[in-house]
């Protein structure tokens, strides 16, 4: 293991079954394998980048949406090789029926920024960026 790299995520949602299928599509796309699934969480891994884990809600708890612009999680951001490969996962969110945030383009962020920005079910923000130029 490298210090400072990420072991696991994991994100609550709302409901797993409605939510199993987006990640599985997701995750799948970039390589990731389903290797745990549960009635409490359900987890992929990808060899060299760790596990993305999500669990379901407490049922109890007031906060019932995800506000982005509140204390807590905005976004998760992931690394692709090439601006084809965004724009491939692009078409897959379109064909799944899940939230576009902002198309595929070029962004400000960086020299050569390339990204796509979509939701899950429960309005949680990813991203898949191919960035050429890395920061140094």
């Amino acid at each position: 293991m490298t210090l400072g790299t990420m072991n696991h995520l994991c994100l609550t949602v709302k409901s797993l079954e409605q939510s199993e299928p987006f990640y599985d599509a997701i995750l799948g796309f970039m390589g990731y394998q389903q290797v745990e699934n549960n009635d409490i969480y359900i987890m992929w891994w990808l060899q060299d980048a760790g596990a993305i884990e999500i669990t379901v809600a407490n049922p109890d708890s007031p906060n019932k949406f995800h506000d982005r612009y509140s204390p807590g999680f905005h976004h998760l951001a992931f690394n692709a090789d090439s601006r084809e490969q965004v724009d491939n996962l692009y078409k897959l969110v379109q064909e799944m029926g899940a939230t576009v945030l902002d198309p595929p383009a070029e962004y400000q962020y960086s020299p050569g920024y390339y990204a796509v920005f979509f939701a899950d079910p429960d309005g949680l923000k990813l991203e898949l960026v191919h960035m050429p130029v890395l920061p140094e």
